[in-house]
Formats: structure tokens, sequence, C-alpha cells
């Protein structure tokens, strides 16, 4: 992998922030859940429950012959309904944050901050990823999959698709979302394996941007 294509795929991995910001988010108790719901049942009760979280996160990359790279790790915090906390090391050194206003991109690689509305940033992503669970219900073609991994699956189509994302499976273990894999229309994707799951209220610092020195500022209206 190239330095350019390495940058693109950091680019891309703030997407999962808004996949989980856009549920309506959590608090410090465990999610009440039957023994074994069905995995559009957690779905469901997992976009009620869970109204603020921390999570960590595993970054695979799927290749087109399904073979499956380890490609990095990150941090997710994040509050209902517009704002959250993505910060990666690696493949790329990036935080990606929503104040509830803008959305600031810092490039730690690059020496570089990108910022715009946060609204208008949202357009364009796979809208299941970015709005609370009523539209999102309305949205997609939810199927459930056959147990695999120990994990509950359930697939996520767009009914009308934007972007490049063919569709979303989503991997499920005691009501609580494990894996999410976006794969796109050239049977590529991302991988996402959300681990040590720490539901309750996240500090309202870690939502504030605070401006590095001697970095580069770019605002884009949109």
């Amino acid at each position: 992998m190239t330095v350019s294509d390495t940058a693109a795929v950091g680019r891309r991995q703030w997407l999962i922030a808004l996949a989980v910001c856009a549920t309506p988010l959590g608090h410090a108790q465990p999610l009440q859940v039957p023994a074994k719901p069905s995995a559009m049942a957690s779905l469901e009760r997992f976009l009620s429950q869970v109204q603020s979280a921390s999570v960590q996160v595993g970054l695979r990359q799927i290749r087109r012959d399904g073979e499956v790279g380890r490609l990095g790790k990150a941090s997710l915090q994040f509050q209902r309904p517009d704002r959250f906390r993505w910060d990666s090391a690696s493949p790329s050194d990036q935080l990606v944050l929503a104040d509830g206003e803008s959305l600031w991109i810092y490039d730690r690689d690059l020496e570089q901050v990108t910022v715009r509305p946060l609204n208008t940033a949202l357009e364009g992503l796979p809208p299941g990823l970015l709005i609370g669970p009523d539209r999102l219900l309305s949205k997609f073609r939810f199927e459930a999959l056959p147990d695999q991994g120990g994990l509950q699956w359930l697939r996520a189509t767009p009914i009308e698709r934007q972007g490049l994302t063919e569709h979303i499976s989503l991997g499920f273990s005691q009501a609580m979302p494990q894996v999410m894999q976006i794969t796109d229309l050239g049977g590529r994707g991302m991988r996402y394996e959300f681990s040590n799951w720490q539901l309750g209220p996240v500090a309202a610092s870690q939502f504030r941007f605070v401006m590095p020195k001697s970095v580069d500022l770019i605002r884009m209206a949109r």
C-alpha cells in the first residue's frame, strides 16, 4: 500500500464514528435484553437504549478476493445526536471530531486541519449510518443472515443507493454490535471490530476541538 493509498484509507476511517453516532446513544447500565434476541431486535434495542459510549475499534481491509488484512486501530467516543471523537494512530495518524456544529479532521501526518459545517459534511454518506432509528429502518432493507463466528448477523442494503456502498453487515453478541462491515460495489470493504464497550456519559471536553499550533487550516463551505 502506497503512502497516498494509506492516507485515503485513513480519511475513510471516520465513517465508523458516524455509523455509531447515528444511533440514539446510551446510559451506563447494561442493555436489558432477553436471553437471545435476534440480530434485528439487538439493533433496535441498541438504537433505543444507548445514548453515549466509548469503544475500541480494530480496522481490517477486505480485498476483492475476500482476503481480510489487518489495517490498524482507533478509539471512538460519541454522544447523540451530533458529537463524536474518532482517534486513530494507524494506518494514518488522524483525529476526526464533531462538536455539534462543525466537523474537524486533523491529519497529524500532513500537519493539516480541515473544517466544514457538520450538516453538509454528512451529506452523501450511506444514510443509515447518519440518522436515528426511525429513518434508519425506513432507508434500508434488512435481512437476517446465518450465525457465524459466534455472532448473529444482519445485512442492511440501502433502498436508494448513495455513493459506492453495496451493503452493510452487522454482527451482534449479547445485543451489542461487535462487527460492522461496509462492502462497496466492487466487492471490497472495511471491517470494524468493536471491543471494550463502555456505556455511559463522555466528558464534554472530548468533543471540543483545540486548534494545534503551526498547522494549515482549510475551511470548506460544505
